[in-house]
């Protein structure tokens, strides 16, 4: 399954019967535009076999199959990542559940190539490890997370690896935030954002001018995912470097209305007071008329 042999197909007899999943490749693959997967039954379970078509409409196998390891496989996405390299990628995934001993979620298995042909592609094996992983419901009892599925972040994150940087950067680590946070999963953001990422992306980079709406991005998720103090941390040193920032004032007030009623209720009138004199008094949220009392 692993060879990388790639055959010139003109016939694919299954596809007439099988369920077929297609992908347009924007940009192009070696000249390939549309990425198609096939289910075949293989020694009595279905497994995913996926062939490119180029421009000129030939076919070319994909090395390697989506072979679940129970439940039913699915091709999550299929692209293009131009970097040093292109890339080709797609990820497979199936639905994980062992009741008896906690285990439910969902199994991402991404497959990364590169080549000059499509004779001589290569699984790009580091690369589709970071990429793949599990999210769901863990046997001790805790909750993993997969965070490099979504095909922007999933990009990204593979231009950071081939520049050699395993640490989520600043910009990745506030774009799976608000990923997450959009979707109002509270705990993943919680969990993304834990202490010792946090204090990584600060000392790699530092809260400065050019970096403000960041950190008051993260700090707002932070905020949203109810870890107040350490929210309160992040915006109070967004605070330090850009003290002007009127969104911050109300993204502070928030914070501290999980920790300190008192001081939060001073944020809360700062903000309206900023508000006022924009002539925004109309759009200040009924929530800080209510707790600025």
């Amino acid at each position: 399954m692993n060879k990388l042999v790639v055959v010139l197909l003109f016939l694919w007899p299954f596809t007439a019967h099988a369920e077929t999943k297609s992908f347009k490749l924007d940009p192009e693959f070696m000249g390939a535009s549309q990425l198609v997967f096939a289910s075949e039954s293989v020694k009595g379970h279905e497994v995913l076999k996926g062939w490119v078509i180029s421009g000129e409409g030939q076919k070319y196998n994909v090395p390697d199959v989506c072979e679940p390891e129970g439940g039913v496989a699915e091709i999550s996405d299929a692209y293009v990542v131009n970097g040093k390299a292109r890339y080709f990628v797609f990820t497979c995934s199936w639905s994980v559940s062992h009741p008896g001993i906690g285990l439910k979620g969902i199994q991402y298995e991404t497959f990364i190539y590169t080549g000059s042909s499509f004779g001589s592609l290569k699984k790009e094996t580091m690369l589709s490890g970071a990429l793949s992983g599990y999210e769901g419901s863990l046997e001790e009892g805790g909750y993993s997370y997969a965070w490099y599925v979504v095909r922007d972040i999933a990009s990204k994150k593979i231009i950071e690896l081939e520049r050699g940087k395993t640490d989520d950067s600043l910009t990745l680590a506030r774009d799976i935030a608000l990923v997450r946070l959009k979707s109002n999963d509270y705990n993943a953001v919680k969990a993304y954002l834990e202490p010792v990422r946090m204090s990584q992306l600060l000392k790699g980079s530092p809260i400065n001018n050019s970096n403000v709406t960041i950190y008051n991005d993260l700090g707002f998720a932070l905020g949203q995912s109810e870890s107040f103090e350490l929210a309160y941390k992040v915006l109070s040193e967004v605070e330090r470097v850009s003290p002007d920032r009127m969104v911050l004032k109300l993204n502070i007030a928030d914070v501290l209305w999980g920790i300190d009623k008192r001081k939060a209720g001073v944020y809360y009138k700062e903000y309206a007071k900023l508000m006022r004199e924009a002539g925004k008094e109309r759009l200040i949220p009924r929530r800080v008329l209510e707790r600025m009392q």
